[in-house]
């Protein structure tokens, strides 16, 4: 392991033990856990459509919580290192500010996965006690394709804690997670009613924003199986390289967006 690798790594590992010891990770998931626990009653109407509702509810309050969780964790570290003045002791060991940054970024998606790992953990052990089946291989794809989504959002709300302050890097953060589930329906919807220079607006836009909805497949895993036959099965591996290479490209784009404006930063 090379020192660069080393720093970046023990930078996001320190930072996923200042996750682990907060409060604030446990109580959501135990608040979000108590809501999605009375799941367990709908099993007594012997309704499986009211089951999978509510269980595809579940899923998307954990995604949400779980993004929510990641925009808080990353919007508060570049801010809050520079107001404790933290960062000068780091950097003035041999860790540069690319290695800074990255390690940051890779600690908050940690953090986030250990968070969505207790999640789903609830989940699975709900859904067992209720013995509805899902697609086992689509059900660990959409919780892959989960992380790639905690990735995007990381890097986006690092580029914004380095532009905007604190509560405004996550009030817009939280806006655009927001915007990006339902901008993609209502791009297509209002694409047949605009001239073309509208068009060309929509399309750039949807280059601009990431298209958050590409990777939540949480509705297709709770209907994957419907009276023991599977309607969805698990998507092809070019599908998941292509989401993969889609979240990659985006990542590396905020991420060099934040190391450029955090580079030229005074310290």
């Amino acid at each position: 392991m090379t020192a660069q690798v080393r720093n970046v790594f023990l930078i996001g590992r320190t930072l996923l033990y200042e996750a682990w010891r907060r409060r604030e990770v446990y109580a959501i998931v135990l608040i979000t856990s108590i809501i999605v626990g009375a799941l367990r009653f709908v099993h007594f109407f012997d309704i499986p459509e009211l089951s999978k509702f509510y269980r595809e509810i579940a899923l998307k309050v954990m995604n949400v919580t779980t993004a929510a969780t990641v925009i808080l964790l990353a919007a508060r570290q570049l801010p809050r290192e520079f107001a404790n003045r933290t960062i000068y002791p780091l950097l003035a060991k041999p860790v540069s500010r690319l290695e800074f940054l990255v390690g940051k970024f890779l600690g908050v998606v940690m953090a986030g996965v250990f968070c969505y790992a207790l999640f789903m953990a609830v989940f699975v052990t709900v859904n067992a006690t209720l013995q509805v089946p899902v697609e086992k291989s689509l059900f660990l794809q959409s919780v892959y394709l989960q992380i790639l989504q905690l990735s995007v959002v990381a890097s986006l709300v690092f580029l914004l804690s380095m532009v905007l302050n604190t509560d405004a890097a996550i009030t817009l953060a939280a806006i655009l997670y927001l915007f990006s589930q339902t901008f993609m329906n209502l791009t297509s919807y209002l694409y047949d009613y605009v001239d073309r220079v509208g068009q060309w607006f929509l399309v750039a836009l949807m280059y601009a924003v990431p298209q958050i909805t590409l990777f939540d497949a949480s509705a297709k895993a709770v209907h994957s199986v419907n009276r023991g036959e599977t309607i969805w099965h698990a998507m092809p591996a070019w599908v998941l390289y292509a989401l993969t290479g889609y979240a990659a490209a985006y990542s590396c784009l905020f991420l060099a967006g934040a190391y450029l404006l955090f580079r030229r930063r005074p310290l």
